[in-house]
């Protein structure tokens, strides 16, 4: 199984789970950079625009859907009339690794800083946050039809959140590139559970600065590992051996963090966590474990 295959089924930065849908609708970030949903959009002038507005604590992190906004990692805004498309992604939009502010239009400013824009659709965005201090900033979507209101998001150093599949299972991969996930998760693909012993890759965002450090707005360069701050992985009641967090080259705000299932695991659905500089990530999680 390919990277470029994990890379397009194990985001939900849409909300797959926060809001109802599967992990492969429509604004589900299921191929960060190579996604066919431009292909059915309409033209920008074609559908009416009113004002866009924000959903009371509609700007979440783009994982956990919950509040805790890092810049560098991913933001997922819920609302309405905020884009004159059906939906749109950056694909084709992306000039020598620069990602785009503006799509169809459509564009967020995060305190005095534009977001990179990923996708859009008349009810949610989702944008690489740039670089902003820390601190609560006013979010806006600009749009053909107008301004938001200012919705204030408080944005951390770290908030670190793990990508969901259904289930609440945290998207995870072998070393071989096969789905760590129940069999029975995804119609039509075979997929065994994580096993005791096994290295796994868990992706996710939020992880904060990395060493050396990396603007946002860009594809990762390939040339360096980006080391995030040390992190910590805790397996129900259980720590685990971590081997680094990091970010995935090539992409953007897209953390992989290795660690090694205990071999002492029964099988079950344990809670995941992880703490970055004292942060520790939101309860739900779980990863499941089957000899």
């Amino acid at each position: 199984m390919k990277r470029d295959f994990i890379i397009a089924t194990l985001f939900a930065i849409a909300g797959a789970t926060a809001y109802g849908q599967t992990a492969s609708a429509p604004g589900s970030l299921i191929s960060i950079y190579g996604s066919t949903l431009a292909a059915a959009t309409v033209p920008a002038d074609s559908v009416p625009m009113s004002v866009p507005t924000v959903d009371a604590g509609g700007v979440v992190n783009g994982a956990s859907f919950q509040p805790g906004v890092v810049p560098g990692s991913w933001l997922t805004i819920k609302g309405s009339n905020l884009s004159p498309v059906p939906q749109d992604t950056w694909a084709g939009h992306i000039v020598n690794g620069n990602l785009p502010t503006s799509l169809d239009g459509v564009s967020v400013n995060v305190g005095s800083k534009q977001a990179y824009v990923y996708f859009i659709s008349p009810t949610q965005i989702n944008a690489q946050v740039p670089d902003v201090g820390t601190g609560p900033v006013p979010v806006t979507v600009q749009t053909p039809g107008g301004t938001s209101t200012a919705i204030t998001t408080t944005i951390s150093s770290q908030s670190p959140a793990f990508f969901l599949w259904p289930g609440n299972q945290a998207v995870a991969t072998r070393q071989d590139a096969s789905l760590a996930v129940k069999p029975g998760t995804f119609t039509g693909a075979t997929t065994v559970a994580a096993k005791p012993g096994d290295v796994i890759i868990l992706w996710g965002t939020g992880f904060g600065p990395t060493t050396p450090a990396v603007a946002s707005g860009i594809q990762v360069p390939s040339d360096k590992i980006y080391n995030a701050a040390p992190v910590t992985v805790t397996l129900g009641s259980n720590s685990v051996q971590v081997f680094g967090a990091a970010l995935s080259p090539g992409y953007a705000g897209l953390y992989q963090v290795a660690i090694q299932v205990p071999s002492s695991m029964a099988d079950g659905d344990y809670p995941l966590k992880a703490t970055v500089s004292g942060v520790t990530s939101t309860d739900g999680v779980i990863l499941s474990v089957k000899k």
